[in-house]
């Protein structure tokens, strides 16, 4: 728990034999951040001077590396509203920077450009989120929730919020997608750009769907090939110009319609 301004380390449970056992409280002022400034300089400073720091425009604090001897497991995002490319070191990291990328209050992002670190009992501790963003004007610092929750992990957010708070910080937790979500979240990813539009093309085939009615329907009502038309559609769900129920396999036979407003 939070005590005015602290984390406390609460002894692991037997199994998380590598969680150390500290109970000892964490305070803003014990807390320093590690980045690297725009001029590629790494550089440390306490958490309590760091409230100015463009974490979100700021490269990776360290590039992710692949696994020695395989193809690299290092996964590119490009962030299709900033144009911003993101080295992302796991595939959950990834699909958490989808669903940044589908949101759209969320501006500037970097992957990793931070760590948090704090020393106790005679040891050096650290944590380093998977993002920081600009989101509706407020800087927000992401985890991804790992597979287990762990007392460490807890801990960690613990003191992150501590930190956070010191410099007005948002946290937030994101869950990556999986199953039925995670399919068409990457169908409509790989249809995010507009680069590849024609003028008008879009607002010929939102016309097309003023009621529901079946993507392949409205395709075929727009005059568009096929593959181009579904193209199409993917990309208006994907910037919400259309609606259609991602709790199901998405595919040219799903129903869609214009939005009205609301957020899908």
């Amino acid at each position: 728990m939070l005590e005015q301004g602290h984390a406390r380390l609460r002894p692991a449970a037997p199994a998380d034999e590598g969680a150390d056992m500290l109970g000892i409280p964490v305070s803003a002022g014990d807390i320093a951040v590690l980045y690297v400034d725009r001029f590629g300089r790494r550089r440390e400073l306490a958490v309590t001077r760091a409230a100015e720091v463009p974490f979100e425009e700021l490269a990776p604090l360290d590039r992710p590396i692949p696994y020695p001897g395989r193809q690299s497991f290092v996964t590119h995002a490009w962030a299709s509203a900033t144009d911003q490319l993101l080295a992302c070191g796991s595939l959950r990291q990834q699909h958490c920077a989808i669903l940044l990328d589908r949101d759209p209050a969320v501006g500037l992002r970097s992957a990793g450009p931070m760590e948090l670190r704090w020393s106790g009992q005679g040891r050096r501790h650290s944590v380093r989120p998977a993002f920081v963003a600009s989101r509706a004007g407020q800087r927000e610092v992401i985890c991804v929730q790992p597979e287990e929750l762990t007392d460490q992990w807890r801990y960690e957010q613990e003191v992150l919020a501590v930190a956070a708070s010191a410099v007005g910080w948002q946290v937030r937790v994101l869950v990556p997608p999986d199953g039925v979500e995670l399919d068409n979240l990457q169908l409509l990813y790989a249809a995010r750009s507009p680069r590849w539009l024609t003028a008008g093309q879009d607002q010929v085939l939102a016309e097309q769907f003023t009621s529901p009615r079946t993507i392949r329907s409205g395709v075929r009502a727009a005059a568009l090939p096929l593959l181009l038309g579904l193209d199409l559609a993917y990309h208006l769900i994907w910037t919400r110009r259309l609606h259609t129920d991602t709790s199901i396999p998405l595919t040219p036979s799903s129903t869609a319609w214009a939005c009205t407003g609301e957020v899908a």
